[in-house]
């Protein structure tokens, strides 16, 4: 699978995770960011190693 297409479907599920965290469970809206840090860390990543 080549790296942007990964890219993409990893960032979205990292995407979808944590605005369906902060929509649903307001009060953990720090696992949200955790989420929404984990995809801006691996879009970095997966940029680098492309």
């Amino acid at each position: 699978m080549p790296v942007d297409l990964t890219a993409i479907l990893v960032s979205s599920t990292f995407m979808g995770a944590g605005l369906a965290l902060a929509k649903f469970f307001p009060e953990s809206s720090l696992l949200a960011a955790f989420f929404l840090g984990g995809l801006a860390i691996v879009n970095i990543g997966l940029s680098i190693a492309g």
